[in-house]
């Protein structure tokens, strides 16, 4: 069993007001508007209110106040487009629409400029041009949702979103070279959970992009909370519900019938390669209406996505398998007529007792390992002759396994108060424990017990004042795969959920009780904790 822990805090809730203000822990996955309100002269209008909306949402957060700079900073916000609502005595009541923030965002709207009028009265000013990130000095880009729904790309893996990042060069995770000005190692998140696999340091859950929300990718110049690595880091949060009903199906098929023989399989006479593969799945999301003593319908969100690849899976590719594999005579020690992997027979084989060759190439029985002739044994006899120029002897078509993978993402938004919001989410994939063929059918299968990874969080942000707020995120990813070099546990013979294993006491006997222990326990390859605080 493989355990490891990655960014463990534990700290008392006492413990983050002491923090002082300027402090800032942990990676959060909230963001900033900040803004000034003005009159038609260009003088600052100070006790304003000023009021937050979400436009997906239809959520207001708690109604702020303008200080003597007409000023003032909303943090805590989740990903979303939102209008600011300015009124003050005197003065017409003004929206600007279209704020767009991005997880860690910290965004600047323009100066909001107040005319003299009744407050029954309002003003709606639409956002012209994206708004510029003037509270920070880092380099980043944001995919939103309306850009992932439209985008031409491979829809399976929500990294493959990075190729549209400016300063990107390869467009790929963890590629060499793939950031301008240097390459590094990039850091995954989702919804400010590492999603990162500590085994390989690669990524452990490629999650399919109907179900991602928002992708973020900071290249340059970030902040000191964001460790781990120095190239790319890369935010991703899951889709949330509306205050309308939303919903999608999609269906992407593909099978080796409708292509043509490749021309190297002509050449060869080899067989089509049979492979055929179905990704189909579904989005719901929207409100969950409370009874109105609770206020109605904005206060709850959900969203639910489920993604089901059925594939008929066909080894090497679905190519013709070869290999050069000991015949019955080098088994029982005679190589007289044995050949190399260029077809050509072998040189003398010397003893190096004596040091002269062996008498007709023949090694005597009495001097073969038994041990070794057993392992050797477990092999399948070649089935096609080896002549010169042929550099195999052993030749099957490639056996097929149906497999199921499926991807469901559940979120829930809950906005108890202007000021208290909570959210919970879970992501993952599962497939079926089912025995994959090896190469050499009955000595390369692959059995994987738990083929499952869990990714969930719960985030709980309270704004305990314009410049200060709580953010805490507790969370796991897990993979339960009992892994190996081979994927799985290998094995020689299924019978009973691996209670046969009569070949494997030959090499270590103790094995069979072994891997019956490995199919009973879970492996979990990695578990992250966040907990913490930031403050403006």
């Amino acid at each position: 069993m493989l355990r490891s822990i990655s960014s463990f805090v534990v700290c008392g809730v006492a413990a983050l007001f002491l923090l002082p203000a300027s402090s800032s822990w942990a990676q959060i996955t909230t963001g900033t508007v900040t803004g000034r309100v003005v009159d038609s002269t260009g003088g600052v209008i100070t006790n304003a209110s000023v009021t937050l909306i979400s436009e997906t949402h239809g959520t207001k957060s708690a109604t702020l106040t303008t200080n003597t700079s007409g000023d003032y900073v909303f943090p805590n916000l989740t990903p979303d487009t939102y209008t600011v609502e300015v009124s003050a005595a005197s003065f017409k009541v003004v929206k600007r629409t279209g704020v767009v923030v991005s997880g860690a965002d910290r965004v600047g709207v323009p100066p909001i400029t107040l005319t003299v009028g009744g407050t029954t009265e309002t003003i709606t000013v639409a956002a012209e041009a994206t708004l510029v990130q003037s509270q920070s000095g880092e380099r980043s880009f944001a995919v939103s949702t309306k850009q992932i729904e439209s985008l031409p790309i491979a829809r399976g893996n929500f990294t493959n979103l990075i190729a549209f990042t400016p300063g990107v060069k390869n467009g790929g995770f963890n590629q060499d070279g793939g950031r301008l000005g240097g390459a590094s190692q990039d850091n995954l998140m989702i919804d400010g959970i590492s999603a990162m696999d500590t085994g390989n340091n690669g990524q452990m859950l490629n999650m399919n992009i109907e179900s991602i929300g928002e992708i973020k990718v900071l290249t340059q110049g970030y902040q000191a909370e964001y460790g781990r690595s120095s190239g790319l880091q890369i935010t991703a949060v899951t889709k949330s519900g509306t205050n309308e009903f939303h919903g999608s199906g999609y269906g992407v098929f593909t099978d080796s019938d409708w292509n043509k023989n490749s021309w190297a399989a002509q050449k060869n006479g080899d067989a089509k390669a049979k492979t055929s593969q179905q990704i189909y799945g579904y989005t719901i999301g929207g409100p969950v209406v409370i009874p109105k003593i609770y206020n109605g319908r904005n206060k709850l969100f959900f969203f639910y996505a489920h993604e089901y690849r059925p594939q008929n899976v066909a080894i090497n590719g679905g190519n013709p398998i070869r290999y050069r594999l000991p015949s019955a005579l080098e088994r029982a020690g005679n190589f007289s007529q044995s050949r190399d992997n260029n077809g050509a027979l072998l040189p003398p084989l010397f003893d190096y007792q004596t040091g002269a060759p062996f008498p007709n190439q023949t090694i005597p029985v009495n001097r073969i390992y038994g041990p070794g002739a057993a392992v050797l044994n477990r092999y399948p006899l070649p089935n096609v002759e080896q002549v010169a120029g042929l550099n195999y002897n052993y030749q099957v078509n490639p056996g097929t396994y149906s497999q199921l993978a499926q991807q469901p993402a559940v979120r829930l938004d809950y906005q108890a108060t202007s000021k208290l919001r909570l959210t919970g989410k879970y992501s993952g994939e599962r497939l079926r424990a089912v025995k994959r063929p090896g190469l050499l059918a009955g000595f390369t299968d692959v059995y994987t017990p738990y083929p499952y990874i869990t990714n969930y969080g719960i985030t709980v942000n309270y704004m305990i004042s314009p410049t200060t707020f709580i953010e805490g995120t507790y969370g796991s990813i897990k993979n339960e795969l009992a892994d190996g070099n081979e994927g799985g546990i290998l094995f020689n013979e299924e019978s009973n959920r691996l209670k046969s294993l009569k070949d494997f006491p030959l090499l270590y006997p103790n094995a069979a009780s072994l891997i019956r222990s490995l199919t009973r326990s879970r492996s979990w390859k990695k578990r992250s904790r966040h907990f913490g605080t930031a403050s403006l």
